[in-house]
């Protein structure tokens, strides 16, 4: 190897070179060198020789930690090359702090610690810089915070513009969290004004995270997760500069915001069940997240269609825009079929409904209809000045106000106090039950009504849980003296719903006295003041050798007739051998498909359940329709006990 290429390895710093620079030598070294740097290339000793130029600040401590105020320390600087080795000439060094109001710097390096807080400070010298960062805190400091979400203040016709405003995040879980993360240091919970506090050695490289879960110590379990069961929460990190108002806002822009959303209603309607029942805990699970197309809908337990994460609200959010994370009274829905689920009992085995359907299996009218009422029952509840302020509907918007909106617009408005009688009515459509449940309420108290769910329903055994079983609960629960009773009928009747005898009450029997006109419909009621079964026994005239036609029609509120025919010695009349009888007039599928619904469903309505008899009269006299409810909807089928029809016979 000769000189030229030997002196290309050296390096400016060795030991050996430094040598060589101070004796005669160092003209001949410096042609030598500039010969190695002139020969071009890319070989490594070019490449090293060249990063040996550069310069760089190394400071004693690349971060500080200050514990108290008015603690000092020495920071000291050098100015060094990429190797870091020190440079023999050394630059004067400017120091500054970014946050004098925090921490002041002296240019000799010596950091005051001012205040808590987290600040920086520069030392720059030689066209280089360098930034250290300081952290000045105490062993004991409190910070005391506000969590607080966004909220869509909502009208009749949907979202209201630039009229969302920040509620308190109430009783929800928050941990202050370890520099890495990984480690929860405390743990506390929100009060009811959404405030919080953490007293320690807190630094600004901690973490506050509040989580959509309540505090189970109120006896509220409640909690939102997403579709694979991760619970959502916010992070936000220490802030010591303002440790009295430390905000955890969430706005509308964050995909959590809905989450504490739902979170919110759940508390509010939690609070109400429980104010309202004895209930001393309220354990729910809502599973939200975006592009959820199956629809909001409440779980018993797991499906594996539908039900991936267990029991549970799954909360609408379709890609199309239609979402149901802000619509309160869709939440307010599901939680009181979560309600029904866990303190009474709920046989609805679910399905297609529409507010306005009035034949609709008594179960799932119930089931609906409870769920109706629920949000206007919170609402009326929070409508008292001492919870007005949790509500997010505007101020002219009623208690009574149903809405569910459809990307910001109403799609659903009803309002249960002015609603239609004729488009909602019968005990198998679920707002006319809704309404029947908000009366009872406004009149006698919502634990009321509540006492008959959570004390009589469960216990009625194989007999459906609907509007009948509800009306018997009460009676059997209150035993209303006359007036109440006329009060109660009138709730009923008002939605057209008729739980007491008819006009022709004296017809159970036969009984020649009272007869119906040929061709004429007479209204009857299927329903006895004892609760027991009722038959109404019609008679008529007929001539021997005529043909009649028995027929029962407009059947509402879950009637399903069965008509037979007696002769005029009152026994069952016989042709071929068989008795005389019809439960079906036609062919029609109780169970059959709905267009509107694309779907089947179970259909209370005369087309399926009137029932129809054509026959010739055998002798001349009296004979009798007896027109009682099949046995067919006995047990845990769709129809009722009771229920409205209308009677006609005619001569053919």
């Amino acid at each position: 190897m000769n000189l030229q290429k030997i002196m290309c390895l050296l390096r400016l710093n060795t030991p050996f070179f430094r040598q060589l620079s101070v004796n005669l030598l160092l003209i001949g070294v410096i042609i030598l060198l500039s010969a190695c740097v002139n020969e071009g290339g890319s070989t490594a000793d070019n490449s090293s020789t060249s990063s040996a130029s550069k310069t760089r600040i190394s400071v004693s401590s690349n971060s500080v930690f200050l514990s108290k105020i008015g603690s000092q320390y020495q920071l000291s600087a050098l100015l060094v090359d990429s190797a870091g080795t020190v440079l023999l000439e050394q630059p004067s060094f400017t120091w500054q702090s970014n946050a004098e109001n925090i921490v002041k710097i002296d240019q000799a390096g010596l950091i005051t610690a001012v205040a808590l807080g987290r600040a920086t400070v520069e030392v720059s010298g030689a066209g280089e810089s360098k930034e250290i960062s300081v952290e000045v805190s105490e062993e004991n400091v409190t910070i005391n915070g506000i969590a607080r979400y966004e909220d869509k203040a909502y009208s009749s016709n949907g979202f209201v513009e630039r009229k969302n405003y920040y509620k308190a995040i109430r009783f929800a879980k928050v941990d202050l969290l370890s520099e890495s993360g990984g480690d929860v240091l405390q743990t506390t919970y929100t009060d009811a004004n959404g405030n919080f506090s953490f007293t320690g050695a807190l630094t600004s490289q901690q973490r506050i995270s509040v989580y959509a879960r309540t505090s189970d110590a109120l006896g509220l379990d409640l909690q939102v997760k997403d579709r694979v069961g991760a619970l959502y929460a916010v992070s936000k990190a220490v802030d010591l500069s303002d440790l009295n108002n430390f905000f955890v806002n969430i706005s509308v822009a964050q995909k959590a915001v809905s989450a504490f959303n739902i979170l919110d209603v759940f508390t509010n309607a939690a609070q109400f069940m429980m104010a309202n029942t004895d209930a001393g805990t309220v354990t729910l699970t809502a599973f939200w997240q975006p592009n959820n197309d199956a629809g909001t809908y409440f779980c018993t337990g797991f499906d594996a269609s539908y039900c991936l994460q267990g029991a549970g609200v799954y909360v609408y959010s379709a890609q199309n825009g239609d979402t149901d994370d802000f619509d309160d009274d869709v939440l307010y829905h599901e939680f009181g079929h979560y309600f029904a689920d866990a303190l009474s009992r709920d046989d609805s085995f679910g399905g297609c409904h529409l507010l306005s359907s009035k034949d609709l299996d008594l179960r799932l009218a119930w089931s609906e209809g409870f769920g109706d009422f629920f949000p206007v029952g919170v609402k009326s509840w929070l409508s008292d000045p001492a919870r007005v302020h949790l509500l997010s509907s505007v101020d002219s918007l009623p208690a009574t106000a149903y809405v569910d909106t459809y990307g910001s617009t109403a799609q659903i408005y009803i309002d249960l106090a002015v609603m239609s009688q004729i488009r909602y009515s019968s005990a198998a459509n679920e707002m006319a039950i809704a309404k029947i449940l908000w009366s009872l309420s406004e009149r006698f108290g919502v634990p009321a009504v509540f006492r008959v769910l959570t004390d009589y329903l469960p216990t009625i055994g194989e007999q459906s849980v609907n509007l009948e079983s509800f009306w018997d609960g009460w009676l059997l629960e209150y035993t209303p003296n006359d007036g109440e009773l006329t009060t109660l009928r009138s709730i009923f009747n008002e939605r057209l719903v008729y739980y007491q005898e008819d006009e022709f009450e004296n017809d159970n029997l036969a009984d020649e006295l009272r007869k119906a006109t040929l061709g004429v419909k007479e209204t009857h009621y299927l329903y006895s003041d004892t609760l027991s079964t009722d038959v109404d026994v019609i008679a008529f005239d007929v001539e021997a050798g005529k043909q009649y036609t028995l027929k029962t029609s407009g059947l509402t509120s879950g009637a399903d007739t069965h008509i037979s025919v007696l002769n005029n010695g009152q026994n069952p009349l016989m042709v071929n051998g068989l008795a005389v009888e019809n439960d079906d007039a036609t062919a029609n599928a109780y169970y059959s498909y709905d267009p509107v619904c694309g779907s089947s469903r179970v259909k209370n309505n005369a087309t399926a359940l009137s029932s129809e008899i054509v026959f010739t009269a055998q002798t001349t006299g009296i004979y009798y329709a007896k027109v009682r409810t099949t046995t067919d909807t006995e047990p845990f089928l769709a129809a009722g006990r009771y229920g409205t029809y209308d009677f006609q016979v005619k001569q053919n």
